[in-house]
């Protein structure tokens, strides 16, 4: 005798509790949340991507890529991490944020050799309401000064400014990212800013 199988119906309350263990996911910290990753929880994968997909997509704009091919690139590096997720040890105490960030930044070097910071809008702040436009206009001037002066930073000095400012990571994580030292790293975030100062006297 055959044994059909039924059609499953989604009710109100399958759905709560799918809300609800994606809210217990989202408080676990990464090691948490990629140990369970690893035993093939996609409940913890999707949560994984929505914590750091957008960091990812503003790492490959900052470093030149359009829209679209930042966005694929992400996506690239969660395939990636998806179907290698077995294979993820946290070698050197180097934590998953620093070791995800540093196989995004690798893929965008590979699809872009010389990457430089996107001369678009993405750098801007969203305007304060409150502020009058003669305001907002020397805002966006002072923006549009600091875009052109990062574009004549070199490559390594770009991608520094950008995963220590942009990102907000210490010194410890980009230098693990960048697979250099904490010291040069922070002897590059020195010479980065010190160029900064130069070209911005010059714009």
């Amino acid at each position: 005798m055959s044994v059909g199988l039924r059609p499953v119906v989604s009710t109100s309350s399958d759905t709560s509790d799918m809300a609800s263990a994606q809210e217990v996911l989202r408080e676990l910290d990464d090691n948490a949340l990629v140990a369970r990753m690893v035993q093939g929880d996609k409940g913890a994968y999707r949560v994984v991507v929505e914590r750091y997909y957008r960091g990812i997509v503003g790492i490959a704009r900052r470093m030149g890529l359009v829209s679209g091919d930042a966005e694929d690139v992400a996506q690239d590096v969660f395939v990636r991490v998806w179907l290698h997720r077995e294979k993820w040890r946290a070698d050197g105490g180097a934590t998953f944020k620093t070791w995800l960030y540093r196989v995004a930044v690798n893929r965008v070097i590979d699809l872009k050799r010389k990457p430089q910071f996107v001369d678009g809008t993405e750098l801007d702040e969203v305007p304060d309401e409150a502020m009058s436009a003669l305001d907002k206009l020397a805002q966006h001037q002072e923006f549009k000064r600091l875009r052109i002066a990062i574009k004549k930073l070199s490559d390594q000095q770009q991608i520094a400014i950008n995963l220590f400012y942009d990102r907000e990571l210490s010194n410890q994580e980009a230098s693990a990212i960048m697979g250099i030292s904490v010291n040069a790293m922070e002897s590059l975030l020195k010479r980065a800013r010190k160029r900064l100062r130069e070209e911005l006297k010059t714009i």
